[in-house]
């Protein structure tokens, strides 16, 4: 009976401990890969919610995160191509944000990083006109 209170109790803890350990709203719960080595990659972006409804990717944005500190974005409004364009990108200090900018840029653009996995990413952008602008990503 002993052993088993003692199980009990480490498995109680375990989950407490790793159900904590989330840096993001949609998760993962845990993962061993850093947030560096989950965001490498080529991004297609899948869906565009602005407040939450659909805008059937009336707004189309990839990107590729290099473990440099540099990439590329390529953006497409419709039908209309704006063209591939370098970027300097990181994280602020907790992870939560997504910064990035064109090299020489002295200001810094910033996104809410609400879900990243291995294969997902959603990147959340408040914005005073328009709303909460939600940009959800898959790994190429």
């Amino acid at each position: 009976m002993k052993k088993l209170a003692i199980i009990l109790s480490v498995v109680a803890a375990m989950t407490m401990i790793f159900s904590a350990c989330t840096t993001y709203e949609e998760g993962p719960g845990f993962t061993i890969l850093t947030p560096e080595a989950r965001i490498k990659g080529t991004w297609n972006q899948t869906t565009f919610l602005v407040n939450d409804e659909d805008q059937n990717n009336s707004i189309i944005s990839e990107f590729t995160i290099n473990s440099d500190g540099t990439g590329t974005q390529r953006v497409m409004f419709g039908d209309l191509d704006g063209g591939t364009e370098d970027i300097e990108w990181q994280f602020n200090d907790d992870k939560t944000l997504l910064q990035f900018r064109e090299p020489g840029d002295d200001s810094w653009d910033e996104m809410t990083i609400k879900r990243l996995t291995n294969k997902e990413m959603w990147l959340i952008q408040d914005t005073e006109l328009l709303g909460t602008w939600e940009f959800r990503y898959e790994k190429e």
